[in-house]
């Protein structure tokens, strides 16, 4: 039971994560959402279960009355013990032959001063081998029960597969958590950018829609219909925030709080800006709406077409290393044979 406590702590530890994550103490942006949060609780707790089985399948083992060893065919074998005397547990024994320790024990008396624990293993290893001596058994290697009146006991220390098994899987559940959070970041990242490249576009076609006679609300209605038309498997992220604001209006929110939400959602400056202009023409009114429209909409196509000149340098850039892996193999090409049929007509 004393080695299920490391176990039953990272039970509790992982229901603390998902309790946090469930009260929202623990943000979950970041880290891959619900999905991500989902992966990591799965493998972290298939690993801790594993974890635990092993460990409740190796629990250690302690002798009170001496123990023996079965010699192994090669002659040498070694085994593991923690050695107490009288109730007080010394460091870690490595049990081997007597002859191979007492070789040992010479080499290390030659070479430093022995402390006083140490020293008391010596003494140990050297009752041990005395022991052995008066047993005169050729099959087994004994452990004794007693050393200058004092009693040992061996305890063979449980198998330590299981923690690390939970360790690794540990490790694994948060490289996870890792990996989804970085692609939670670029899903978000390409979500802005979608943004960005669809303003001008949708600026531009509410502007004529106003232009023509039209309310905004009537506008944002005439744009959702016909994205909704001609709308494919791709779903672009601007027009799926328009369709949000229409059905919002439609279940009884106002049209101002809807586009309100509608930059809130978005998260980027323009569309904020849209959202401001949108509320104060509702409020107070504005003769200038579509001149304020329209100018906003030739400052997004000017944008637009600064952010596609970045974009074709970027992209310049990135090509150039394969071109120059081209150029290499075409000078390969042409000057190999050449090379070839030089050195061969030599």
């Amino acid at each position: 039971m004393t080695e299920m406590w490391v176990h039953i702590v990272i039970f509790v530890i992982i229901l603390l994560l998902l309790l946090g994550w469930r009260m929202k103490w623990i943000p979950s942006s970041g880290i891959g959402g619900k999905e991500g949060i989902r992966l990591f609780a799965m493998v972290a707790v298939a690993g801790n279960l594993l974890g635990m089985m092993l460990t409740a399948g190796s629990s250690e083992q302690v002798y009170s009355r001496g123990y023996r060893l079965e010699k192994e065919d090669t002659g040498s074998y070694e085994k593991k013990f923690v050695v107490s005397v009288d109730g007080e547990k010394t460091d870690t024994l490595y049990v081997q032959i007597p002859e191979k320790e007492v070789q040992e024990q010479e080499e290390q008396e030659q070479t430093q001063k022995l402390t006083a624990k140490e020293q008391e293993q010596k003494d140990i290893m050297e009752e041990i081998a005395r022991y052995n001596e008066e047993k005169g058994d050729p099959d087994y290697y004994y452990l004794p029960e007693q050393w200058n009146g004092k009693k040992l006991q061996w305890i063979s220390p449980a198998d330590t597969s299981g923690k690390m098994l939970t360790g690794i899987f540990l490790i694994a559940a948060m490289i996870v958590l890792v990996m989804k959070g970085r692609e939670e970041q670029v899903q978000l990242q390409k979500r802005q950018e979608e943004l960005l490249m669809d303003y001008p576009g949708l600026i531009m076609k509410f502007t004529l829609l106003v232009q023509a006679g039209m309310t905004v609300r009537k506008a944002f209605q005439k744009i959702a219909l016909d994205y909704g038309r001609k709308k494919k498997s791709i779903k672009r992220a601007a027009y799926e925030e328009i369709r949000v604001v229409c059905y919002e209006m439609e279940s009884g929110v106002s049209e101002g709080e809807a586009y309100r939400r509608f930059g809130e959602r978005c998260g980027q400056v323009k569309y904020k800006t849209l959202a401001t202009l949108l509320i104060q023409n509702l409020q107070k009114g504005s003769r200038q709406m579509a001149d304020m429209l329209e100018r906003e909409s030739v400052e997004a196509w000017e944008e637009r077409k600064r952010k596609a000149r970045v974009l074709g340098e970027a992209a310049a850039t990135k090509l150039l290393f394969p071109m120059m892996l081209m150029l290499i193999v075409v000078m390969a090409i042409v000057m190999i044979p050449a090379f070839l049929s030089f050195y061969g007509g030599a």
